[in-house]
């Protein structure tokens, strides 16, 4: 069993069938990590498209509502990429050929033991590590540059005035991209204030960013609103940093 660090793996499950579903989070709990558990794939993806995320996602193929392989597709449709392990009863090669054209990082087809699970797991986490978002990288989107090795902000090698806490929030979405962070998540983490807190000033940060990367409305900008929920951030490229 891997040794994991001080910050425990949190794993999402979509898988339906309730007595299977809960012998996995009874088992890889027991093994160390945290575990969701979801039974549809509406949930499912509101989940894993959603903060605070997750660090590997164990899908059913088959599920009620929208199918793992929609799932999938909807994730890196809006930029998730969240690894994969997909359950699945169905044996043959087309599917699994669908699944991997989709980006699923790795198949498990019923009946499997719990220790292949557990093997599954562990190396993908193993070699997604190296993958999650560096806070020492530099980022592009919405026309500019975002250097989180300086804490600075440039389009087309200008520098861009912003405030201490119109950056913090770019940094924190361009972290978090492709995830839709609430306003609850934003006051807490941002700027570390109570989530039960009443105030309009994340609308007011997220126009003034809107003002200064490209778009013209809610179809071009890069910081989408999400509606009732909060915000996220789309096409976010990292950049080689230069030496």
């Amino acid at each position: 069993m891997i040794t994991h660090s001080s910050t425990t793996p949190h794993l999402l499950i979509v898988e339906d069938d309730p007595q299977m579903g809960t012998g996995l989070v009874l088992y890889l709990e027991s093994e160390g990590f945290e575990v969701t558990l979801v039974s549809d794939g509406d949930e499912g993806l509101k989940k894993a498209v959603s903060l605070p995320g997750y660090d590997l996602i164990v899908l059913d193929a088959k599920l009620p509502g929208k199918s793992g392989f929609d799932i999938l597709r909807e994730m890196h449709t809006q930029g998730v990429d969240t690894p994969v392990l997909m359950l699945t009863g169905l044996g043959d090669h087309e599917s699994k050929m669908h699944g991997y054209e989709l980006g699923v990082d790795d198949y498990l087809t019923k009946p499997f033991s719990t220790e292949e699970l557990l093997a599954r797991v562990e190396a993908i986490l193993r070699r997604t590590e190296e993958e999650k978002p560096d806070s020492e990288q530099v980022y592009h989107v919405g026309g500019l540059d975002v250097d989180l090795r300086t804490d600075t902000v440039t389009r087309d090698g200008e520098p861009v005035d912003l405030t201490d806490l119109e950056f913090r929030l770019l940094r924190y979405l361009v972290l978090h991209h492709g995830r839709t962070a609430t306003r609850e998540q934003i006051l807490r983490d941002v700027w570390e204030l109570p989530s039960n807190v009443e105030t309009r000033t994340i609308d007011r940060h997220v126009n003034a960013l809107r003002k200064v990367m490209d778009g013209e409305d809610e179809d071009t900008w890069a910081i989408k609103s999400v509606y009732g929920i909060g915000y996220k951030l789309v096409g976010v490229e990292e950049k080689q940093p230069e030496a």
